[in-house]
């Protein structure tokens, strides 16, 4: 007797690219953080390329940019961010400081700077421990998480907390918060693009 197994393909569609947006990038669609790093199973869509190209002028409107860190053929890892405020984030004197310490071309345009996380993503195929500055992380945590290693923070959140934990703690509140409430308006049924903050 012969036993044909049979692969069910999920089709998350529309639907679930917008919870996964939601679940994963709500403090950064909301305009609370300066970007958002998600990574998305292409297979789990019918048409991903398709389906991301009709959210462009929905991203585009809101001051939405996208950069593929890292791509592969199952998974692609894409960066979402707003210019202006990633770029006031990075320039800032202590992001540009320990930027400049790891060899980051910081006189040079935000576009050369993501060339650069991108580059060094591919040649080490890990994410290099400054990614924190291009999600918005404080600077003396990224610093810290770096000088020991991963161990000894104070708390964790959305990431590890070395320097000013109640901050970090109130942060955390208002992100989980604001991803709860982002996915709660859109199981409602309220359109993603009318959720999406244009700053």
């Amino acid at each position: 007797m012969r036993i044909l197994i049979y692969w069910q393909v999920i089709d998350l569609g529309k639907e679930g690219f917008e919870r996964l947006m939601g679940i994963h990038g709500a403090p950064f669609l909301m305009g609370l953080r300066p970007a958002c790093l998600l990574s998305f199973q292409q297979s789990k869509f019918t048409d991903f390329e398709g389906m991301l190209a009709e959210y462009q002028h929905c991203f585009q409107c809101k001051g939405i940019a996208q950069c593929r860190l890292a791509e592969g053929e199952e998974y692609v890892m894409i960066l979402f961010y707003r210019s202006a405020a990633l770029a006031r984030m990075l320039w800032l004197p202590e992001s540009a400081a320990l930027l400049q310490e790891l060899g980051y071309p910081v006189k040079g345009s935000l576009h050369d700077m993501l060339a650069e996380l991108k580059f060094r993503i591919s040649t080490n195929m890990t994410f290099p421990h400054e990614i924190g500055l291009f999600l918005g992380y404080p600077v003396a945590d990224v610093r810290g998480f770096m000088e020991h290693h991963g161990h000894d923070y104070s708390c964790n959140g959305y990431w590890k907390v070395y320097a000013n934990e109640a901050q970090a703690r109130a942060l955390f509140n208002l992100y989980t918060n604001c991803s709860q409430a982002f996915c709660e308006r859109l199981a409602r049924g309220e359109s993603f693009p009318e959720l999406v903050q244009a700053l």
